[in-house]
């Protein structure tokens, strides 16, 4: 994967996260870009390069990333920084950078407040379903009604697609060598539990909508295992985990067992 440099830093923008900068790149694209919270954090930077892949795999949107390389000198440079931005978080490790789209702006909750001549504005509103089921397969617990974690951008139609962002506590947080089958998100700590997905659950139950999900699950997961040793090849080789690391991470994602909890889990939910 190239590494793009920083020439410049836009802005930081803060959060009660990790209060990413906005830069400008070397290749002409800006990107929001997230250091390591914690100098030996890798595992949360491999979540969120990790979870861009298998987001793909199951055709759900989310930007495009890179790592990005900002400089000693960006950063002491820069007094408009909080103290957040300890040059030691950027001078020997590479940032994830996911690419700035300026036609997207978070979406709220109140975006989503079950009202039926809503559900127009946006292209596909089905796409919550995918990614509720998504975040319970990759144990995200940063993404829930309190905080959707979701953008909504303007599409060529004129309506607004679903773009899902920021996935590095997913897997409870866990380094994955500590992850084991029956880990599991809390009822209420997923988007599944919103009153617009239940809503269209209802107007959707039947024989017919769990053979399709339950398909398009297992074929999801099916890409994800296709590509994933080449996906891990490419994005290890600036991380500090050794192979056994990995091997932990896909006997998780790709237990069948735990597979098949997992979409049992879904559907109790959803009822």
């Amino acid at each position: 994967m190239k590494v793009v440099n920083a020439i410049t830093i836009l802005e930081e923008i803060q959060t009660t996260g990790h209060s990413p900068l906005k830069i400008q790149g070397d290749d002409g694209n800006i990107y929001i870009v997230k250091k390591r919270k914690h100098f030996q954090a890798d595992t949360e930077m491999v979540s969120e390069f990790l979870c861009n892949y298998l987001c793909r795999q199951w055709g759900i949107k989310t930007p495009e990333c890179k790592f990005v390389s900002v400089s000693r000198e960006l950063i002491m440079n820069d007094s408009t920084l909080s103290g957040r931005h300890n040059v030691k978080h950027y001078e020997n490790y590479l940032c994830f950078g996911s690419q700035f789209m300026p036609n997207a702006i978070d979406l709220q909750l109140s975006d989503l407040n079950y009202v039926k001549g809503s559900r127009s504005l946006y292209n596909d509103i089905t796409e919550l379903l995918k990614i509720g089921l998504f975040d319970l397969w990759v144990v995200n617990i940063d993404r829930k009604p309190t905080n959707l974690n979701l953008m909504k951008q303007i599409l060529p139609n004129g309506k607004f697609g679903i773009v899902a962002i920021d996935h590095a506590y997913s897997f409870d947080t866990l380094r994955y060598d500590q992850l084991t089958p029956d880990l599991e998100l809390s009822f209420n700590e997923s988007i599944l539990f919103l009153d617009i997905v239940n809503a269209m659950y209802k107007e959707q139950a039947s024989q017919d909508f769990e053979n399709l999900y339950h398909a398009y699950f297992l074929e999801s997961i099916s890409r994800c295992e296709t590509g994933i040793e080449d996906f891990l090849n490419e994005i290890k080789q600036n991380f500090q985990e050794e192979q056994e690391f990995f091997l932990h991470l896909k006997r998780f994602l790709f237990d069948k067992d735990r597979n098949g909890t997992i979409f049992a889990d879904f559907l109790r939910r959803l009822k």
